[in-house]
């Protein structure tokens, strides 16, 4: 099964994300995006890939035992982005104004636990953002990006969850298999 652990917003925070992927989506280009289902949107800390049920339980064990290193904390949704960059987007996302910082503190957390549980190092930096959607073709979607109202809402993260994913026609399904409150 493959598997991710996450942190999905409130659904006001998701709402807010979705109104700025619909201000995108209408844009010229906008059809030339896969765009992500607003009860998908989260922030992804790790991408587990391929997992067996004993790699499963593991990933649940780090992922408490690194919820158990910080407290509950508030970030806040704005901006917009898009990686590598805007003039050669491949990714558009909505990014963080505040609490980035306590969201890459507990991504490293979780690096070290899941390290611990014999999962490989991340094999690249975690930057938080939401993805909004994923352009087929790069493109540059600078004055779009520039243009587009960014969400604004702040809210508290409270938890961890491992996600497992299905691929399907329609999109991606996503089904939480176990959950870490932080701080507990």
């Amino acid at each position: 099964m493959r598997l991710f652990l996450a942190v999905f917003p409130p659904s006001a925070a998701q709402a807010a994300a979705a109104q700025a992927s619909d201000a995108l989506r209408a844009t010229r280009g906008g059809n030339s995006v896969s765009w992500v289902k607003r009860d998908n949107l989260h922030f992804t800390l790790r991408f587990l890939a391929e997992q067996d049920e004993a790699g499963m339980a593991a990933a649940l064990s780090a992922a408490r035992e690194a919820a158990k290193t910080q407290s509950a904390f508030e970030v806040a949704l704005g901006g917009l982005g898009a990686f590598p960059n805007s003039k050669r987007a491949r990714v558009l996302w909505a990014g963080l104004t505040g609490g980035a910082e306590a969201l890459r503190k507990l991504a490293a957390a979780l690096d070290k636990t899941l390290a611990k549980h014999g999962f490989p190092a991340a094999d690249h930096d975690f930057e938080p953002h939401l993805t909004l959607g994923r352009v087929r073709t790069p493109a540059d979607w600078t004055e779009r990006l520039t243009k587009t109202p960014a969400p604004e809402v702040r809210f508290q993260v409270e938890k961890l969850v491992l996600v497992q994913s299905a691929l399907a026609p329609g999109g991606s399904r996503y089904d939480v298999v176990g959950e870490a409150l932080l701080g507990k």
